[in-house]
């Protein structure tokens, strides 16, 4: 009787024992699940939202962003653009930047837009009168450019126009002096021709630059 109690006894504790493993084992299971199911849709969310941001950027903007990671282009350049200013250097390397206006590169001409009209804050001297001949030359040759730029790439701002205003006024003084009225008109009329095949926005930002032009006459 003692022995079979006894028995009884182990038996019941031994498939308690294995109950108590097997709870063990499937909640073990479970939670290693569920830990696995959170990782993966962490990693579902964040591609998602990488796309979304990627998506939200415009495609200026990551056209800008591929050139500052551009080992190619030089970091002198890449300064101009984040200090948004002229840096003194040699002479033949500020001069460079109104040559990289009229790059054939499309994926860079952007961006070296911006680093040229960025130069015109701080600029003076040797380096100003050859952004005054550069700017005439790009709004006359690339008018359409211009217009796209202004109308809807980032960093480009109001006080920026007004610069761009200012040295082809300066020079149309150099060039045409004693007729810069008559000029200005001439100029009027090229730009609006070289872009009416164009969008109508552009038209709304010629006029606009026009009319900075006319602004800083006496």
């Amino acid at each position: 009787m003692r022995l079979k109690a006894t028995l009884i006894f182990g038996l019941t504790f031994l498939l308690l024992s294995c109950g108590q493993q097997t709870e063990k084992t499937n909640k073990s299971s479970t939670e290693s699940k569920l830990e696995t199911e959170f990782v993966t849709n962490k990693n579902e969310q964040d591609t998602t939202t990488a796309i979304q941001n990627e998506e939200a950027v415009s495609p200026y903007q990551q056209e800008l962003n591929k050139a500052l990671a551009d080992t190619t282009i030089e970091d002198y350049y890449k300064e101009i653009y984040r200090q948004e200013k002229l840096i003194s250097a040699h002479d033949n390397k500020m001069l460079s930047i109104t040559e990289l206006l009229f790059t054939d590169d499309p994926d860079k001409a952007l961006f070296y837009f911006i680093v040229f009209t960025k130069s015109m804050n701080g600029s003076d001297g040797f380096y100003s009168e050859a952004v005054g001949l550069s700017s005439f030359d790009f709004v006359t040759t690339k008018t359409e450019h211009f217009a796209d730029y202004f109308n809807i790439a980032p960093k480009l701002t109001n006080q920026d126009m007004e610069n761009w205003a200012q040295y082809v006024y300066g020079e149309i003084q150099i060039s045409r002096e004693n007729e810069e009225e008559q000029a200005v008109k001439e100029l009027e009329r090229k730009l609006l021709e070289n872009i009416k095949e164009a969008r109508k926005e552009y038209r709304v930002i010629i006029e606009k630059f026009i009319e900075e032009i006319k602004s800083t006459m006496p």
